[in-house]
């Protein structure tokens, strides 16, 4: 069992109400760490947060709760950069030390910008797609936020609510089909707020449905891995217990590929330098097609699932693990 190197004084930065407050609660015990000081977004943005010399700061999203209907990401977005510059600023004039690059988490939040910074460096990424196209192709939101959709084709949890007033998009609580030209006119009613739409790509089938792969990156090491399925709102994610489809993956593909894909996202988190704890998801098709498909720098989200052995997440969360990683830096 790995056990931590010297204790850690640290903070997460969280808005008010934000139930990620008991995740990182469990993972503090998990690590073998103290529990952490909460400081509110609100008290950032008011210059009334106080950072101590030494600590290690986390920062969670601006907003947590998701919109209905949809739309304001990039309003959202917006108020996000504005607020991590806030928050650079005042940790650099207490000495202490941000867990996450602002620029840098920035970038990787701007879905379009972010694609083109990977196709830059070779990095593959599915060729941009016009959002107007909708029906033929896969579109999300630009600006990456906790109120995230999907469109696949014609799969997607968004659909479009008449009202007295006229029509609006609203996010249900499960995946449907709707028409090409509903999908038109909802894309046409989002694009303001920016639409990242790339090609449409025939996803890998594993273990009886259509998977990514999401990998967290710990100090730029894969830790965890586990299949997800999109276009679905999952009341209560899970992925704890046996993985049936990475041996499902295995069994098809091989260790070959299988390293292939470990390389690209570890390739990817390279590309990211100053974030400790990076979430990459990867896209494939049955044959021999990867791409990044998106990039979270709070982290991977894979609640229950604990780390491959042999790493620093061994046995632990992702949020256990870069609390490990922290506390052998601080020796």
């Amino acid at each position: 069992m790995i056990m931590p190197a010297s204790p850690l004084n640290w903070v997460v930065v969280v808005a008010d109400g934000d139930p990620v407050r008991a995740g990182w609660n469990r993972a503090a015990q998990a690590a073998g760490v103290a529990a952490p000081r909460f400081v509110t977004w609100a008290s950032v943005l008011a210059s009334e947060a106080g950072f101590r010399r030494g600590e290690h700061v986390f920062f969670e999203r601006l907003q947590w709760q998701p919109s209905n209907p949809v739309g304001g990401q990039r309003a959202r977005h917006q108020a996000f950069e504005a607020a991590v510059r806030r928050l650079d600023a005042t940790v650099a004039e207490t000495g202490a030390v941000l867990v996450t690059a602002p620029e840098t988490a920035v970038l990787a939040l701007d879905r379009n910008d972010r694609d083109a910074f990977l196709r830059e460096r070779g990095v593959p990424v599915l060729e941009p797609s016009d959002p107007m196209q909708a029906g033929t192709n896969i579109m999300q939101p630009r600006f990456a936020a906790a109120d995230d959709w999907i469109a696949d084709r014609s799969h997607t949890t968004l659909y479009p609510h008449y009202t007295r007033s006229g029509v609006e998009v609203r996010r249900g609580p499960a995946e449907s089909s709707v028409n090409a030209l509903d999908i038109r006119n909802m894309a046409e009613m989002l694009e303001p707020d920016g639409i990242h739409a790339v090609a449409w790509l025939h996803r890998a089938y594993l273990d009886n449905d259509f998977y990514d792969m999401r990998f967290a990156l710990v100090d730029g090491k894969v830790t965890h891995a586990a299949g997800v399925v999109r276009e679905r709102i999952i009341a209560r994610e899970w992925y704890g217990g046996r993985r049936r489809e990475l041996a499902d993956f295995q069994d098809r593909f091989g260790d070959a590929r299988w390293s292939k894909l470990v390389a690209l996202a570890e390739r990817t988190a390279a590309l990211f330098p100053g974030i400790r704890s990076l979430g990459v998801d990867v896209i494939l098709d049955n044959f021999e097609a990867e791409y990044v498909f998106d990039v979270n720098p709070f982290g991977a989200h894979l609640p229950g699932l604990v780390g491959d052995p042999g790493t620093i997440g061994e046995g632990v969360s992702v949020r256990a693990a870069v609390l490990r990683s922290l506390s052998f830096s601080d020796r």
